[in-house]
């Protein structure tokens, strides 16, 4: 199966609006081992950190009402010409949004909504103004690397993917949550790597794997903080936002030289890819991924892969 669209599946009840879009206060993003954002660096503040109410809580609030009235929900999208991507959280009259040009280029905001226009600012003079139609965004990204973009969003609330590396950049990592079940996938690229799978419980994700790999995260805004451990004694703070497409965990269970492979990838929203392949005991770089249709070669063929599902059982016994 290959995904297409925003970061997310459309449905109308859901986890991810009970950990996101319940918070009665915006604040600024919990301390992080990771490396500092641009976000940090030009002084504007995160997305805030929310308390999840009971399932049953989200499922009477419904995930968003018609234009003018306010909304509890999460939208994904990008700038008209892919330059830029954006996660954008709406809680009430409140919102907070994320906007990544690549790693080394994000920014965190935050705001307000008036009727069916959103509008988000930073102290460096980024600004954001949408207007809400339906289940759909459409606006303006002005101030971001010197340029305006026109953006769409749509509205995001069933499984959603979470990407990012380990604070000194030793591992990189995605995790695709999918109302209380989560999988993930963490490797270095050459020789280390752990496929995951567990819960997320209000806004705490645990996942767990063999020979002692595991992940232990928490939900914050549109980011997840944690630690994660790709098994034989390693362990690593991390830090993941909410992603769109082509942001993903993808996998392929192939056969090479008569032997049964698996290859990962663990793939950032800027296109960037990092995966380990497994031919018996042997562990080296994947290939490259051909993400306009998920294709890669190995061993003179031509394979596709397949893009991981949050309710995937991916552990082996």
């Amino acid at each position: 199966m290959t995904r297409r669209g925003p970061l997310v599946t459309l449905s109308a009840v859901i986890v991810l609006a009970a950990i996101f879009l319940w918070a009665n206060t915006l604040t600024a993003k919990p301390g992080s081992a990771a490396a500092p954002t641009a976000a940090t660096s030009a002084g504007s503040t995160s997305p805030w950190e929310t308390a999840a109410p009971s399932a049953s809580a989200a499922a009477t609030s419904g995930a968003s009402t018609s234009a003018g009235n306010t909304v509890h929900a999460l939208y994904a999208g990008r700038s008209s010409g892919d330059e830029v991507t954006v996660a954008i959280a709406i809680n009430g009259g409140k919102a907070a949004a994320d906007l990544n040009a690549g790693l080394a280029s994000e920014v965190s905001m935050q705001g307000s909504v008036s009727g069916d226009e959103v509008t988000m600012a930073t102290k460096n003079g980024i600004g954001l103004e949408g207007y809400l139609s339906g289940q759909n965004m459409f606006g303006t990204i002005t101030g971001f690397l010197g340029q305006s973009f026109p953006f769409s969003a749509e509205q995001a609330v069933v499984e959603a993917v979470y990407s990012g590396r380990s604070a000194g950049n030793q591992v990189t990592l995605a995790v695709v949550t999918d109302g209380g079940k989560a999988t993930g996938y963490v490797c270095n690229g050459k020789n280390v790597e752990a496929w995951l799978q567990g819960s997320v419980n209000g806004n705490q994700v645990t996942l767990t794997g063999n020979n002692g790999a595991g992940l232990t995260g928490t939900l914050s805004g549109v980011a997840m903080f944690g630690t994660v451990s790709p098994g034989g004694g390693l362990s690593f703070p991390f830090s993941a936002e909410l992603s769109p497409h082509p942001a993903g965990v993808y996998q392929a269970r192939i056969t090479v030289d008569s032997l049964a492979t698996r290859i990962g990838w663990a793939v950032l929203p800027d296109g960037t890819q990092v995966g380990v392949a497994v031919t018996g005991q042997k562990k080296y770089a994947a290939p490259p991924l051909d993400l306009s249709n998920d294709s890669f070669t190995l061993g003179g063929s031509s394979h596709t892969a397949s893009d991981v599902t949050g309710n995937q059982t991916v552990v082996s016994p």
